[in-house]
């Protein structure tokens, strides 16, 4: 019985058609996804019957059954995903905690008691989102948290309502790249073998770029629109929930002082608890409240952590399915094929980033696309001793950006579905999810920044021999007995 085991565990995955036919399943997948992105059905949840039919699809094509059901439990058991999941549900009950105590509110007081003309508003919408994507650490739950609120305002006061959506869901996509709490800040480091401060510090750089561009968009708009009459915040927002900004303060602190992620977020998530009872915004029912007539349960840490089941689950599945690439060898048949393009530094890289990018206007789905080409990106970039917070950047900001501006995507699905009946369509015919493309400034500049980074190996940085040597134990199990030689000059 020891030995079936011990077998089972080191014989190879093979498919009916050979090494390729791998990926027939994520192709049943992404045929479903792409489907439910052009429905306007793209969520986590919908995502799940997809995933499960190319399971069913894999078990069909596969020679030996138990060795891809094997191979399925190898993926689900990786330490990635476990860390993974833990800070998923961590951030989520964050998230709901911000929600509930109106940080939203509190931001749009503060920015609005400043009393800017209405021409600065889209400006001002997007600062705020930023903030609390920043803070939250999900696009999705910003665009949930913000567009309902700040979307109004502006669009009540005279505001464009198209550099006003477009501000929003462009301010969303900055925390969802650049907070510690992200999930795909989370996925670009432990895909890569590296921690989520070193992620973070390390791809500042690029957000400022495309952050820098998008304010000297908006200042630009501003100017051109001035004379506009100032405004003040409406009655009915309050600025008490400012003082929300203390939890993830903390967690940011906390991180740079060396504290591991899931620490933060549980010292901060008591913290914010605490903070909510004391200042009266939210109560003991608030955080659980149990309904015993009709046995059910709820409130923000329970809300939280199933905010997070959507994606939690649907990844899973998913690194289940990427166990039987590692299996059949499909992850060094691909390498293979990559050296062919990737022969420098810089060639790698441009691959990364348009695997990427083509991978997330397929499936729109940012945080599953990542954990999909992880491995990949982590032996290729490997390979030309990339150091892996920069491989890590170069995924995170391609994944965060294009889904931004894809007219099929929840990022501006979500918005419309809140605000779409707001707006005079007769003054603004254009006021739909094409028509605000071009105006998701921060999301096409960040493209613009990464494309030109890869192109150009603008903040490349290399690994030192020591560094390498440990990820080669990493990566395969022992250290490499080839001298590759790679040139750390770009082409």
């Amino acid at each position: 019985m020891n030995r079936e085991k011990h077998e089972l565990g080191h014989e190879k995955l093979e498919f009916y058609g050979g090494v390729p036919i791998l990926l027939v399943p994520f192709a049943v997948m992404f045929v479903g996804i792409l489907w439910l992105g052009m429905t306007g059905a793209a969520l986590p949840e919908a995502f799940w019957p997809m995933i499960l039919l190319a399971l069913l699809v894999g078990l069909i094509l596969a020679k030996n059954k138990k060795i891809y059901i094997d191979s399925l439990i190898q993926g689900i058991t990786s330490r990635m995903l476990a860390i993974m999941l833990l800070a998923w549900f961590m951030a989520g009950v964050m998230a709901k905690l911000l929600q509930s105590t109106g940080l939203v509110e509190g931001l749009v007081w503060a920015f609005l008691e400043i009393g800017l003309s209405i021409a600065w508003f889209p400006l001002v919408a997007f600062l705020i989102t930023a903030l609390i994507s920043m803070a939250t650490g999900t696009a999705v739950g910003s665009l949930i948290a913000a567009s309902p609120i700040i979307f109004p305002v502006g669009y009540a006061l005279g505001g464009d309502p198209l550099l006003i959506i477009g501000a929003i869901i462009g301010g969303a996509y900055v925390g969802d790249n650049l907070a510690p709490i992200s999930d795909t800040t989370i996925v670009s480091a432990y895909s890569q073998g590296t921690e989520v401060d070193k992620v973070v510090k390390s791809r500042i750089r690029y957000a400022l770029a495309a952050g820098s561009i998008t304010i000297i968009l908006y200042i630009f708009f501003a100017l051109i629109n001035s004379g506009s009459s100032s405004i003040k915040p409406p009655e009915d927002v309050a600025p008490l929930g400012l003082i929300m900004i203390l939890v993830p303060s903390l967690l940011l602190f906390l991180m740079m002082r060396g504290r591991d992620l899931v620490e933060g977020l549980l010292y901060a998530n008591a913290f914010g608890l605490i903070l909510g009872l004391v200042t009266g915004l939210i109560g003991f029912k608030d955080i659980l409240l149990v309904n015993r007539e009709e046995f059910t349960a709820g409130g923000i840490i329970l809300d939280g952590i199933m905010g997070m089941v959507g994606v939690a689950v649907f990844t899973i599945f998913l690194m289940a399915l990427i166990g039987t690439l590692q299996r059949g060898g499909f992850l060094d048949w691909l390498i293979e094929k990559a050296e062919l393009v990737a022969t420098s530094p810089r060639r790698a890289e441009i691959v990364i980033v348009l695997a990427t990018l083509t991978l997330n206007a397929l499936t729109t789905a940012g945080t599953p696309s990542m954990v999909m080409l992880g491995d990949f990106v982590r032996r290729l970039g490997h390979k030309f001793r990339i150091q892996p917070w920069r491989r890590g950047n170069l995924m995170d900001a391609c994944s965060t950006s294009i889904i931004g501006f894809l007219p099929y995507s929840v990022g501006l699905l979500i918005p419309f579905a809140f605000v779409g009946g707001m707006v005079d369509l007769a003054q603004y015919p254009n006021f739909n999810p094409v028509g605000v493309v071009p105006y998701v400034f921060y999301c096409i500049a960040m493209v613009l920044v990464i494309l030109f980074a890869a192109f150009s190996s603008w903040g490349i940085e290399y690994m030192t021999e020591e560094e390498y040597q440990s990820e080669e134990i990493e990566i395969y199990g022992v250290q490499s007995t080839k001298n590759v030689s790679v040139s750390k000059a770009a082409e």
